[in-house]
């Protein structure tokens, strides 16, 4: 009996979870729709425009703000990031952009080495609106990983979800939030979820989420403004690079780019798979310590 109250628990703290997030996320989604209308409506550079669309993320931020001022018990899950310290915020932060450039770039690499896109060289992009892209890809990335890793993992499993299931629920909820993308499938939906989890995993074993929001910065950036490939199905405007696609394979999705391939997955389950190891032997030191 114990056991069938605790799983109807733990399901309904699932989807309570899973509506509040639902429903925070949407209210900013539809002020950001106007946001995207005047963008729209001005004339601005091109790449300029796109870069400024990743300041969209901020009306989603700001309707996790007025949810965290009206419910006091949960403000704490919107400000983790702002409460660690700042040697881990260093060490996460500069080990998040690395770990998150190195996946990205062996992604890019093997699609290059199979002939699937080619890289010419400088495209000779606007370095300001470069420049300024990277801190709206860090606003962008920050405001995904507050929502998805604090709030709807760190809410249930802080409020006694078993791991593996708050694991999987924020690895769906963040799948989700991309179905309307243009090029979105069965393999984009899979290669979400394991970068989903590689996050959470990152944030459950390092105890920080600046890892996770760095690693997200520096794969978002340099696939859409370095190499100038879709970021989860979004077409480039302005990029370091020029970069031809050529085809589809295993390494890449002429639809949906990097995300939408398998080598994608394969490196986001290695990923995991190394987060894990290392987060496990770093628990060990701290016991034996």
């Amino acid at each position: 009996m114990n056991k069938s109250v605790d799983k109807e628990k733990i399901i309904e703290k699932i989807v309570v979870v899973f509506m509040l997030a639902y429903g925070i996320h949407y209210f900013g989604y539809f002020i950001r729709i106007r946001y995207f209308n005047l963008i729209g409506a001005m004339a601005l550079d091109e790449g300029l425009a796109h870069a400024l669309k990743y300041l969209g993320h901020l009306f989603f931020f700001g309707a996790m703000m007025i949810y965290a001022w009206a419910v006091k018990k949960d403000r704490h899950y919107f400000f983790s990031f702002c409460k660690e310290r700042s040697a881990d915020i260093l060490k996460y932060g500069v080990l998040g952009l690395l770990f998150g450039a190195f996946i990205m770039g062996s992604c890019v690499f093997a699609a290059s080495m199979h002939g699937d896109i080619e890289i010419k060289g400088s495209s000779g992009g606007n370095l300001a609106v470069l420049l300024f892209a990277a801190v709206c890809v860090f606003i962008q990335s920050t405001v995904e990983e507050i929502q998805d890793r604090s709030f709807v993992f760190g809410k249930m499993y802080g409020e006694g979800v078993p791991f593996i299931p708050a694991l999987i629920v924020s690895s769906l909820f963040f799948s989700y939030l991309h179905a309307a993308n243009p090029g979105f499938g069965i393999v984009p939906f899979i290669n979400l979820l394991t970068s989903g989890a590689m996050y959470v995993l990152s944030y459950r074993y390092f105890g920080s989420l600046w890892f996770a929001m760095t690693a997200h910065t520096a794969w978002n950036y340099m696939q859409d403004f370095i190499f100038g490939l879709p970021d989860s199905g979004k077409p480039a405007a302005v990029s370091f690079m020029e970069t031809t696609v050529h085809g589809s394979s295993f390494f890449y999705d002429k639809d949906f780019g990097i995300e939408g391939s398998w080598m994608s997955i394969t490196i986001h389950i290695l990923a995991c798979l190394f987060i894990l190891m290392i987060g496990r032997n770093m628990s060990k030191k701290a016991c034996t310590s």
